[in-house]
């Protein structure tokens, strides 16, 4: 079966840096959409994050598969080649802020009149009648989700992986895609994204579900389970180990090997610090591999916590061609994460500042790295 490509043939112009905008071009990218990055004469703001002598890590892992064109849009000329490029375009995804958006004569109203065949989605923090600035971490802290997250000690925490910013432009890439094929659609569309929304649906889930319904969330768990006991992190003789033991189905095996009562789920979760010293008590004599081989034989989910190179290494050998592609160079191709029949998406890697897509160096590809 030939690997999936139905947006071939359409071509979506990027007008957006750092991670949502690109993760959603990328993935149009992915399935054969014609992407052409905007950058201005700097690039994209991810260019100067730290990196590797192949240039910024950041901007390479979000930005596979794409054409790069500079346009300084301080220049009227540019501005006209911008939207000449529009003009040809099936669609647009863009992160930038709506006050930008409105002086480039790109807001919502303005892409309708002049682009009304064009589906554009609009990422931004508060929706497009709000100019503020937000990044992920400021609507991970807006959402609720920093205390949601919290230390046990109630201090607020964020997760330094971006999580609103990659669910963003998942659902923007998902949003333009379904659009892109919808074939009774008649016209242009505006899809119109905000951070703040897509947090509260994949970050607090069922906690918003909780207070929108009255219920009473409980304190910050750390990195305790709030809807289980004993579930947690669990410290070993050579690190840690992270144990599923809470479920009553999981509970009523683990408790041969650790000790502690039968009781009900709910009365777990109230004396949860109780089962996790049991749990605890058991494993920091014992090493991980020890530990999960108990578990396992328990049929009781667990994993090590790795530290990246370490788990990398794991997911390789557990998955080829998992992680990244390496090209003779030593660069890296960050690699597409599922297979169709056995045969995984190939990407070429991030363009320059103004460069075609480098389909060239995909010739002559090394095996996985």
């Amino acid at each position: 079966m030939p690997l999936p490509q139905p947006l071939r043939g359409k071509r979506v112009i990027e007008l957006s840096q750092f991670i949502a905008g690109p993760t959603a071009a990328q993935l149009l990218a992915d399935f054969g959409a014609d992407v052409i990055k905007i950058e201005a004469p700097s690039g994209d703001g991810s260019r100067g994050l730290p990196g590797t002598e192949f240039g910024s890590v950041y901007a390479r892992s979000f930005n596979t598969s794409k054409e790069s064109v500079v346009v300084d849009t301080r220049s009227e000329e540019d501005r006209d080649k911008l939207f000449a490029l529009l003009a040809d375009a099936d669609a647009m995804v863009c992160n930038l802020a709506p006050g930008g958006l409105r002086r480039l004569g790109l807001d919502a109203a303005s892409i309708r009149q002049r682009f009304p065949h064009l589906i554009a989605t609009l990422v931004s923090g508060y929706g497009q009648d709000d100019d503020r600035t937000c990044m992920d971490t400021i609507a991970q802290c807006e959402s609720g989700f920093a205390w949601l997250n919290g230390a046990e000690d109630g201090s607020p925490r964020i997760s330094t992986s971006w999580p609103t910013d990659f669910f963003s432009g998942m659902y923007a890439g998902l949003s333009t895609a379904m659009a892109l094929a919808d074939q009774d659609r008649v016209g242009g569309t505006i899809i119109d994204i905000t951070m703040m929304e897509v947090a509260s649906a994949m970050l607090l889930g069922p906690a918003a579900l909780m207070v929108s319904e009255g219920g009473k969330l409980v304190p910050p768990t750390g990195n305790r389970d709030r809807a289980s006991a004993p579930s947690n992190i669990y410290r070993c003789r050579d690190g840690h180990v992270y144990i599923y033991g809470g479920l009553d189905s999981y509970w009523s095996k683990l408790r041969d090997v650790v000790g502690g009562e039968m009781l009900t789920l709910s009365e777990r979760i109230a004396r949860a610090a109780e089962f996790d010293a049991l749990v605890s008590a058991w494993t920091e004599p014992r090493d991980r591999k020890d530990v999960l081989d108990v578990m396992r034989d328990l049929q009781i989910p667990a994993g090590i916590v790795r530290e990246p190179g370490e788990a990398v290494e794991m997911i390789r050998a557990v998955r080829p061609g998992a992680v990244s592609r390496s090209l003779p160079s030593g660069e890296n191709i960050p690699a597409y994460p599922a297979l169709f029949d056995g045969e995984r998406i190939s990407r070429s890697p991030a363009p320059q500042v103004g460069g075609q897509r480098r389909h060239n160096d995909l010739k002559n590809l090394e095996t996985p790295a």
